[in-house]
């Protein structure tokens, strides 16, 4: 943690922050100290510290690092106070969990969901420019945003899904992405292969009643799939995509004509040469 102590309009302010350097001018930036950690008044956080105070002798403050809020162009760091607890039956000191703190408590969980929107449009490292942090820290905050959003939509119940797979490394490692084709969403990334164990884990997260619902099921003609969606969705129509059907029918019309311009002799052979 740096502190850097800064005069304005005729007083002193603490500016704390474990991403200011000492000895750089930081221009914008505002420091609240010992902010209120939650919307008790006075009487009440009397009350419930000295409840915790008969309950665990060892009630303390601890000072979290300054945490970042959405402040627009100007930087704005709070210095937050939040209460710990030594519980008397495991012995373990325990810190009070505020709401509005994102995961890194550096930052506020709405600053979190501001740069979450913003990658939206962006990419990480212009994001990261545009408001002085780190590419990890707006990957981690990112992930954050993601959460929050796949949260509040709940699991799905599509009707018409698209099942394919993408390569995540060399070494033929891949993951199963399944899309509802309705809402041109995607809505599950997972599994360690493209086996037909690895698509029952997204049946099975579904869960059986949803999975019912599926009437057309979009792929390509991966037997694995196939099996898997018969078993847990008959119901279900299979769909396979134009781009593998027109191959396997390019390779037949290069067999038959293969086998024609070998049966044939002399000038008939011409009608079949250079005409694929």
């Amino acid at each position: 943690m740096n502190w850097r102590w800064e005069e304005r309009a005729g007083w002193w302010m603490c500016i704390a922050s474990p991403h200011f350097v000492r000895g750089r001018r930081y221009v914008g930036c505002l420091a609240i100290p010992r902010f209120a950690s939650c919307g008790l008044s006075g009487g009440e956080k009397n009350f419930v510290r000295s409840l915790w105070s008969a309950l665990a002798p060892n009630l303390r403050s601890q000072a979290a690092p300054g945490a970042r809020p959405l402040g627009g162009n100007t930087r704005i760091y709070l210095e937050i106070e939040s209460p710990r607890v030594r519980c008397r039956s495991c012995g373990k000191v325990k810190q009070e969990k505020l709401a509005w703190l994102s995961n890194n408590p550096f930052y506020t969980k709405r600053f979190a969901f501001f740069v979450g929107r913003r990658c939206r449009t962006s990419t990480i490292q212009d994001v990261a420019r545009e408001l002085h942090l780190d590419w990890s820290t707006v990957k981690e905050l990112d992930k954050q945003y993601m959460q929050e959003q796949l949260r509040r939509a709940g699991t799905p119940a599509p009707r018409a899904i698209g099942i394919d797979e993408i390569s995540i490394r060399k070494g033929h490692t891949h993951r199963i992405v399944v899309s509802d084709l309705q809402r041109h969403r995607p809505i599950w990334f997972c599994g360690q292969d493209r086996s037909e164990p690895s698509l029952d884990l997204f049946y099975q997260w579904l869960r059986a009643a949803k999975s019912a619902r599926v009437r057309l099921a979009v792929m390509d003609m991966w037997k694995p799939f196939r099996n898997s969606t018969r078993s847990h969705a008959p119901q279900a129509s299979i769909l396979f995509d134009k781009f593998h059907v027109m191959r396997h029918l390019g390779e037949a019309l290069d067999q038959v004509r293969k086998s024609e311009y070998a049966r044939l002799r002399g000038k008939d052979r011409s009608v079949i040469k250079g005409q694929k």
